[in-house]
């Protein structure tokens, strides 16, 4: 599936594929995200706090002691929960950075607190610029950032 992501000038306008007159940079799509993977011990219990986290049930065909247990919000990605014997031992290399869509940042953090998160790292600052850094009960991190509202006074 062809994608426009962006303009070129007219005179390096050579691209077969959108014609010589075209200005259009188009690159094939071929790759999207299908999940975002969690590694748990119990992967329902994980599956049911991310549910609070994003607001959508886990799905109705998993249950308690499933190795597999998902999340499929409207849109996706789908949040997939898998069970690992082994513990969580570093930092994550990837992890998912949260914008609340209608509280403040640290009324989402305190939300996420009272939901079975802990503070990892808080890099908020008395300004109110910042982050902070949660860990789920399995220990993995994630962010939570500033609301649009919280940017754009």
């Amino acid at each position: 599936m062809p994608v426009v992501i962006g303009r070129r000038p007219a005179e390096l306008s050579s691209d077969a594929a959108i014609g010589p007159a075209s200005t259009a940079i188009v690159r094939r799509v071929t790759a999207f995200i299908r999940n975002v993977s969690f590694d748990a011990a119990d992967p329902y219990v994980l599956a049911v706090f991310w549910s609070e986290v994003v607001g959508h049930p886990v799905h109705p065909d998993c249950a308690p002691g499933d190795h597999e247990v998902v999340i499929e919000p409207p849109g996706g990605p789908r949040l997939y929960f898998q069970a690992v014997l082994e513990s969580k031992s570093v930092k994550n290399r990837v992890h998912v950075c949260l914008q609340p869509a209608d509280l403040s940042r640290d009324a989402e953090i305190d939300r996420l607190l009272a939901a079975g998160a802990t503070l990892f790292a808080d890099h908020r600052t008395p300004d109110g610029a910042g982050w902070a850094v949660l860990q789920d009960p399995a220990g993995n991190e994630f962010c939570v950032t500033r609301a649009d509202s919280e940017r754009h006074p």
